[in-house]
């Protein structure tokens, strides 16, 4: 479930079943996040994971330097936190469309 229940607070019981089904399928988990950038950081699959592509691409083609590697180490500590960030985004952009619904 969403952290902010607030940005809940406005909708009919259908449309917060309709939110929680959609935000089910699109949020990420902060755990998933963290053994993604320690494990395979080096290769950007943390970003990939996070949907930022050209990230992913960007350490795909310097993993031969290891720069990659030693940076997503220090990005595991950032995970839980970007991860939120994004769950947050998408709950918003969830919501934006509900509300255009209830309007249209």
């Amino acid at each position: 479930m969403i952290d902010n229940l607030l940005l809940l607070r406005d909708l009919t019981d259908p449309e917060k079943f309709l939110f929680q089904g959609e935000y089910n399928v699109v949020r990420k988990n902060s755990t998933s996040g963290v053994l993604l950038a320690f494990s395979l950081g080096g290769l950007g699959v943390h970003h990939f994971y996070l949907g930022w592509i050209g990230l992913g691409i960007l350490y795909v083609a310097l993993c031969w330097t290891f720069i990659p590697a030693l940076v997503a180490l220090i990005e595991t500590f950032l995970m839980p936190g970007r991860v939120q960030r994004y769950n947050t985004e998408k709950a918003e952009e969830i919501l934006t469309k509900i509300k255009a619904l209830r309007h249209a």
